[in-house]
């Protein structure tokens, strides 16, 4: 049997995101959306680790095809130790991906709730929301299972 290696939990570090609210209006749900960069290639990011173009490249368009745009991508508030993400801790949806001279620029909505339209947001997604309101900065950060090399 051969020697399984032992993939480890790779976090990054993301800026700050944008956040965009809808102006209110009686006739549509209250949504709040954010944007900002997800990962890059080609060059030395928050936590100093350079990815090469090709291997992300790969790896995000994998994450788009099977997640994103099922709607099945799901963001947790606070790290998580786990490399899958559990829905109790989903606090947004991903909605979009989209490449930038190799920096990937997501898109997504904060799940939260609008009693006036009966829209149900997730706990974390309503503690979410209240926090951005209050002007509380966030970010994004990514993670995956590999390896790093020196």
């Amino acid at each position: 049997m051969k020697d399984m290696k032992t993939l480890k939990l790779i976090t990054e570090a993301v800026n700050e995101v944008e956040i965009s609210k809808d102006k209110p209006d009686s006739n549509k749900p209250f949504t709040m959306t954010y944007s900002g960069i997800f990962c890059e290639s080609e060059r030395r990011n928050a936590n100093g680790r350079i990815y090469p173009y090709e291997l992300l490249k790969s790896e995000v368009n994998r994450f788009d095809n099977e997640m994103v745009k099922t709607g099945r991508a799901l963001a947790e508030l606070e790290h998580s130790t786990e490399a899958t993400i559990c829905p109790d801790n989903a606090c947004a949806r991903i909605t979009s991906l989209t490449e930038d001279n190799k920096v990937w620029v997501g898109t997504g909505v904060i799940l939260c709730s609008d009693d006036k339209f009966g829209i149900r947001g997730t706990p974390k997604g309503d503690l979410l929301c209240s926090l951005t309101q209050y002007g509380t900065k966030w970010g994004m950060s990514t993670r995956a299972l590999g390896d790093v090399d020196e």
